[in-house]
């Protein structure tokens, strides 16, 4: 069984994924096997391409930070990079699916919805935070503006967009005590 989990930025997503891990499930984190193809030659060649020498650092490499200032800014950036990555990840995603077995497989996709990959899963788990709650743990992890961090939230599916299309929604507004009871009896129905 595939069970895609998502969630909006600094919703604690990353912290059922991790959670789900150390239970034993196999978890594949979008963000890192996207991270992983964004290093390739081939496909840092296309990004430079794209948003130009700009989005380089004083050694010539890829600067993360000024790259998401850019997208996160103009939607159409976003698409444009979101157009290189996401078939990549995708067909990671189908290959994943086609050699499954009868295990539970865990795909970790912050824009499950957005990229299609929900279609691939048997079930899907939502993890939601209330807006103010994200905007504080971004702004505090990230060391950024509240306005880049609100750019970024606006960006993305609403809570209840995705709410709309989970099997199982956690929320995920109070202690992580509280968090791992919600993913526990999670665990229990599967």
């Amino acid at each position: 069984m595939i069970i895609g989990l998502t969630g909006g930025i600094a919703s604690g997503k990353s912290t059922v994924s991790k959670y789900l891990a150390e239970k034993g499930f196999k978890v594949y984190d979008a963000d890192k096997i996207a991270k992983d193809i964004s290093e390739k030659k081939s496909v840092q060649e296309e990004i430079i391409l794209t948003f130009g020498n700009k989005i380089l650092d004083e050694n010539g490499n890829i600067d993360r930070k000024k790259l998401k200032e850019i997208v996160f800014k103009n939607k159409e950036k976003l698409k444009q990079l979101n157009a290189i990555i996401h078939p990549k990840v995708i067909d990671f995603y189908k290959e994943l699916k086609e050699k499954s077995t009868d295990e539970i497989i865990i795909f970790d996709v912050p824009l499950l919805f957005e990229s299609g990959i929900d279609k691939i899963c048997d079930k899907i788990l939502v993890v939601i935070s209330d807006y103010e709650i994200q905007l504080n743990r971004i702004v505090e992890r990230d060391k950024i503006d509240r306005e880049l961090a609100s750019k970024i939230i606006k960006s993305q599916l609403s809570n209840e967009e995705r709410i709309k299309k989970a099997d199982v929604v956690i929320e995920n507004n109070s202690s992580l005590e509280d968090l791992f009871e919600k993913v526990e009896r999670f665990c229990e129905r599967i």
